[in-house]
């Protein structure tokens, strides 16, 4: 045999598996596997991750986490804030996140909360300091005005 009789030959062309998938013969459950599954997948992959996020995100100050953490603190305590505004962060980072609020009580005093969520291992805890303060009196006092 000669050298030239071991020349390398490629597949004909209609033989690649590629082929098949393009012809217009597509069975029907592919096609709506295509257009309903994989975006039902890819709605049930954002749920799964909202669900799991509280284990991979600290909360923000003001979310809704925080806030129904707050609420059941101060439902220990049995103390009713008004309204749980303003809330500030003073820092955050991913391993830690810092907020001051100042929250009016119906009888005129103020809680100064400040709190910070933080890793503790693989969970998210929170430590808190809660001060009262007196209301504050707009009005001047007449012995002091000379």
């Amino acid at each position: 045999m000669a050298a030239g009789d071991f020349q390398r030959r490629s597949p004909p062309r209609g033989s690649s598996r590629w082929t098949a998938a393009a012809s217009p013969n597509v069975p029907t459950y592919r096609l709506t596997f295509r257009l309903i599954g994989i975006p039902a997948l890819a709605v049930a992959g954002v749920l799964l991750y909202q669900g799991l996020r509280d284990y991979f995100v600290l909360p923000e100050c003001d979310s809704t986490r925080a806030r129904n953490t707050l609420a059941d603190i101060f439902r220990q305590l049995n103390l009713a804030p008004q309204r749980f505004e303003p809330i500030r962060t003073i820092a955050a980072n991913k391993d830690e996140v810092v907020c001051k609020a100042s929250l009016p009580l119906a009888d005129g005093e103020t809680l100064d909360v400040d709190y910070r969520f933080f890793w503790h291992g693989n969970k998210a805890n929170m430590k808190y300091s809660i001060a009262r303060k007196p209301p504050q009196d707009s009005a001047v006092d007449p012995a002091r005005a000379d």
